[in-house]
């Protein structure tokens, strides 16, 4: 066994993190995680704009688009006329109702998700059709907003 490194030193990725760091380990970790997401996200923006300028030059490509574009505006015109029906409205409204019940649902179950967990000291809950499911907490970095 290997004990070269100490729980306190920042560990390399992929491995994972001990509960004695501390939180400026965790916090350099993080920054240096972060750093590298942003150099990895410029490269592969950059990769991509040759690729799309790769379609871009060709000029068979370039009028097939072209047709497949105004093939599209025709679609979408006929789709639109079909969705001011009144029937497509009322089912339309429907739809988004359902959607904004679930995710307030959603929002709901995650709190007494949260507290189960607390409670119950696990993350695992057994469904009344004996299914067993994991409680998983989401954690991710964004920029905060001034």
């Amino acid at each position: 066994m290997d004990t070269s490194k100490t729980q306190n030193q920042p560990e390399e990725k992929g491995a994972t993190v001990t509960s004695s760091m501390s939180v400026i380990d965790l916090t350099a970790i993080i920054n240096r995680y972060a750093a590298d997401i942003d150099k990895v996200k410029g490269s592969l923006k950059e990769k991509n704009a040759m690729f799309k300028d790769a379609f871009e030059g060709d000029a068979k490509y370039h009028e097939q688009d072209m047709k497949v574009k105004d093939l599209n505006k025709l679609k979408n015109a006929e789709k639109q006329r079909i969705l001011k029906t009144p029937a497509l409205e009322a089912l339309t409204a429907q739809m988004n109702d359902l959607k904004l019940e679930i995710k307030d649902m959603q929002e709901l179950l995650s709190g007494y998700l949260e507290q189960y967990q607390k409670v119950s000291g696990t993350n695992i809950i057994e469904t009344e059709e004996g299914d067993i499911r994991e409680i998983v907490p989401v954690f991710k970095l964004v920029k905060r907003k001034i």
